[in-house]
């Protein structure tokens, strides 16, 4: 029994020594920028040539991508000791969609009513990527600003191991975010599936005369 309380006591004399080595660095800034990407139509493709056709007979394609990027500026400055202390002065992140394709078969012409009802429907496909992302923003926001929150000052004795440790603080970031992330894409996935029913094609399908 004593010997663990000596243990104990040798930890927590260990965590204040590195505690009391780093002073207080200050909050550090977030700095995030959604990007929710300009609709690109692309109509000089048969659907054999679609990127992620998931059928044979698709009419139409819909292709985003949710990215996210972040990065940090770092603030080191040297210890008492001859180590550093390390710590993120700003977070900067980047999400969102890069661009928007939309394809549409080729041998459907611009301004034709078949053009128009897969264009249409492929739009719905990009508001819901856009607009789904809005809507999430703010709670995009407020997750990085918790993990951004719980990200301390760490010592080292090497500016090789001050980067590393900078590294680790924005992986550490990214990890408590990823579950939210997630969800936001399942969420997108399913308010994407809403108009791909069959019943939904077959009453597209009825908007022209000839298909």
């Amino acid at each position: 029994m004593k010997y663990k309380l000596f243990l104990f006591l040798v930890i927590i004399f260990f965590v204040q020594a590195v505690w009391s080595a780093c002073p207080d660095m200050g909050k550090p800034i977030l700095n995030i920028n959604f990007k929710y990407g300009k609709i690109n139509y692309i109509n000089n493709k048969s659907n054999k040539d679609f990127p992620q056709a998931p059928y044979s007979s698709v009419m139409g394609l819909t292709v985003t991508d949710l990215q996210r990027k972040a990065s940090g500026d770092n603030q080191i400055q040297s210890t008492k000791d001859g180590g550093f202390c390390v710590m993120l002065q700003q977070l900067n992140v980047d999400i969102g969609f890069p661009k928007v394709d939309i394809y549409i078969d080729k041998k459907y012409k611009p301004g034709t009513c078949n053009y128009n009802v897969i264009k249409e429907h492929e739009n719905y496909h990009a508001r819901v990527q856009q607009e789904g992302l809005k809507f999430f923003s703010k709670k995009i926001k407020e997750a990085y600003q918790i993990a951004l929150s719980k990200i301390k000052p760490v010592e080292t004795y090497s500016k090789a191991g001050a980067q590393d440790a900078a590294s680790r603080m924005i992986k550490q970031i990214e990890q408590d975010v990823a579950p939210l992330m997630e969800y936001v894409q399942k969420r997108l996935k399913e308010e994407n599936m809403v108009i791909d029913t069959q019943a939904s094609y077959e009453a597209e399908s009825k908007k022209c005369p000839k298909w």
